[in-house]
């Protein structure tokens, strides 16, 4: 194991030790353990560890949960396979990669189960010994600290039997969510490091993609050559992919990415990869002909000239969105602008959102923004009888004096944009 990630891992345990530290501040009369449930694998897509319990562990098994006393050593229960799982599976834990994220003790959550995987619903017998620890734990009136209100439905689903398991165990949880989400908001150099290569991935999408729209092709064409280049650079989609062109361009959440792109029409091209668990979000939004009509470019120069407004005003102490300080609320400035230009009624959605683990990560945003904070500013205007959708979308890091744009290399002013394609376009005749 190099020592990058030797490093990588050991800052879990610096993460848990801030994690307690707040506990213990909060709560100094209540005795307990820091609980955390990992992921669960499903059979329709590829395994994906709880965000949480990637960043305070930092082992890709599923279901896994870590109980850590808020002053003692970290217990990692697993599943006990019936079967041997790395015949399977490649199996991503060892003695030394447990040891370098703090565990030093591992037990069975209970009794063999067969097969070499494990789903949430789990059979008495095979949670015993956690069940046993966890009776310990209430009769002796101590607590697990727990996000509740930031949960898995898999995570919820294992609490929920753990309720009929354990007898006054819901009583005995307190939620930490938002203590988890002070500590996940800010961002280290390092996470920036995986970020940053979500975004030169991305980046080579959004390119592909450009080079892939023109009349007559498809939608799921130009999904393909996305995901092509987030395959190629070892990552995965952070969220599906939005390829909406013409009307599909007005619906926000378009997904279903299969109509036929049409000459005049305007594609939004909503796209993230997630590197090493991290997620990049940009969108662009590219005319099929290569060449913005003049409507179309009224309406997408307003979107950029807004995104330029907001990033301008964002800086610590500002909030994403503050209805009661609306003068400090990048959502209001962003509603402004466009009401001064007459399209407020054009822009139903926020104005952006935390970035990090996941595509909206945790945070609250009525929260000052802070140094660290990642965020994007993700303006748009939507006219469904027009047919015509504008969503312009980058992410931004909080610095002391104001935000640093981490997607700025990919292009976004419309003559750049029109380069772009026309270029893409003259090199394939080539």
């Amino acid at each position: 194991m190099n020592k990058k990630i030797t490093n990588e891992m050991t800052q879990r345990v610096v993460r848990r030790q801030e994690l307690i530290e707040k506990i213990r501040f909060l709560y100094p009369e209540k005795e307990g353990a820091l609980f955390l449930c990992a992921g669960f694998e499903r059979d329709r897509e590829p395994f994906f560890q709880d965000s949480s319990f990637h960043y305070f562990v930092g082992i890709d098994e599923p279901a896994l949960v870590l109980y850590q006393p808020l002053t003692g050593s970290a217990v990692l229960y697993e599943p006990h396979y019936a079967t041997d799982r790395s015949m399977w599976l490649p199996v991503k834990k060892d003695a030394k990669a447990l040891q370098e994220v703090g565990i030093a003790k591992t037990s069975f959550l209970g009794k063999a189960v067969s097969g070499y995987s494990s789903d949430p619903f789990f059979s008495p017998d095979s949670v015993e010994l956690l069940v046993e620890h966890l009776t310990a734990v209430v009769e002796a009136n101590h607590y697990l600290f727990t996000p509740l209100s930031e949960i898995t439905v898999e995570s919820l689903v294992v609490l929920n039997q753990l309720y009929q398991y354990v007898p006054g165990l819901q009583e005995h949880l307190i939620d930490i969510a938002p203590l988890i989400g002070q500590i996940r908001r800010k961002k280290d150099m390092r996470e920036i490091e995986h970020m940053y290569r979500a975004i030169e991935i991305t980046a080579a999408a959004q390119e592909a993609a450009a080079e892939t729209i023109e009349p007559h092709v498809s939608e799921a064409r130009v999904q393909a050559a996305i995901d092509y280049i987030f395959a190629e650079g070892q990552s995965t989609r952070a969220f599906p992919s939005i390829v909406g062109s013409g009307k599909n361009s007005t619906i926000l959440h378009y997904v279903d990415n299969k109509d036929v792109m049409k000459e005049g029409d305007l594609v939004v091209v909503d796209i993230g990869a997630s590197y090493k668990h991290y997620a990049a979000d940009i969108t662009r939004t590219y005319p099929v002909s290569g060449i913005f009509s003049k409507r179309q470019k009224e309406i997408y120069q307003c979107v950029l000239d807004a995104q330029t407004f907001v990033a301008q005003a964002a800086k610590p102490g500002m909030y994403l969105n503050h209805p009661e300080h609306q003068e400090k609320s990048l959502h209001h400035i962003a509603y402004n602008f466009f009401k001064d230009h007459g399209y407020a009624e054009y822009f139903p959605h926020g104005i952006g959102h935390f970035v990090g683990l996941d595509v909206h990560d945790v945070g609250n945003r009525q929260e000052p923004l802070q140094p660290g904070d990642v965020i994007t500013i993700e303006p748009g205007l939507y006219f469904s009888k027009e047919e015509i959708g504008v969503r312009i979308e980058d992410m931004y890091w909080v610095v002391e004096d104001g935000v640093v744009c981490l997607t700025e290399g990919i292009v976004k002013e419309i003559k750049d944009i029109e380069e772009l394609m026309n270029s893409l376009k003259e090199d394939d005749l080539l």
